[in-house]
């Protein structure tokens, strides 16, 4: 399983826990008739705040794990979900800390519960449901790329070497199918289907995984052309 996958798992908790948070919370404030008991809702909404709180470390490690591998080639988009996450991890401490020891603010708990519940939900949003929209999207469209127009370069395996190191060695084994980041590139044309997409192995395919990726991989669609080629030259050798 990789990462990516265990990280919207278990964001997919982390939504549920903010949603029962929020709902019991609205449950206990808003009711006069309610089908379970007050006492019974607070602690399901304590339960579920713990469980809120554990989540949101260890997808908070996942993701800043994932950063320090990737370092400044880290995508627009990731870069939003962090700050948002950021936000998040403050409204919510900011919570905590009114609860537990500035009292006399309780009456903007609810607000900032509210708060918490809708950044969680767009942090979601940014990320794990982003990479499960990629996921389902790519498995509904498994074939094969157009073939591009035909590009006259020779390609250099050592340049490419060089290449691998600097921009894919953080995710990705040359030499073995071990998993990094991402999958182990070993033989990697000579599989029949490409580990990360489910796409044939073809030269195409992997052009476009590098200048429009699928799933959870930063966009090349810096490299000029003959980069790209020295780079596909050196993969064909593994």
């Amino acid at each position: 399983m990789s990462i990516f996958l265990l990280k919207s798992i278990l964001a997919l908790f982390f939504l549920l826990t903010a949603f029962v948070a929020v709902l019991t919370m609205l449950s206990l404030m808003g009711k006069t008739e309610r089908k379970l008991s007050a006492n019974l809702l607070r602690k399901l909404h304590k339960s579920a705040g713990i469980v809120f709180a554990i989540l949101l470390l260890i997808i908070s490690y996942f993701c800043m794990k994932y950063w320090v591998m990737v370092g400044d080639q880290i995508s627009t988009r990731a870069i939003f979900h962090s700050v948002l996450a950021l936000g998040l991890l403050i409204v919510f401490l900011l919570k905590i800390s009114i609860v537990q020891f500035f009292k006399q603010f309780l009456r903007i708990v609810p607000t900032l519960g509210l708060i918490v519940f809708c950044l969680a939900f767009v942090v979601f949003g940014t990320s794990a449901g982003y990479y499960l929209l990629r996921t389902l999207c790519t498995t509904q469209e498994q074939g094969e790329a157009a073939e591009p127009a035909p590009v006259y370069l020779v390609g250099d395996a050592k340049k490419g070497a060089s290449l691998f190191a600097s921009k894919c060695s953080t995710c990705h084994i040359p030499d073995s199918d071990e998993r990094k980041m991402g999958p182990g590139l070993k033989g990697l044309f000579k599989k029949e289907v490409l580990p990360h997409t489910g796409r044939p192995s073809t030269e195409a395919n992997v052009r476009q995984q590098l200048t429009r990726p699928v799933l959870a991989m930063p966009s090349f669609a810096s490299l000029q052309e003959q980069d790209i080629t020295d780079l596909i030259t050196y993969l064909k050798t593994l």
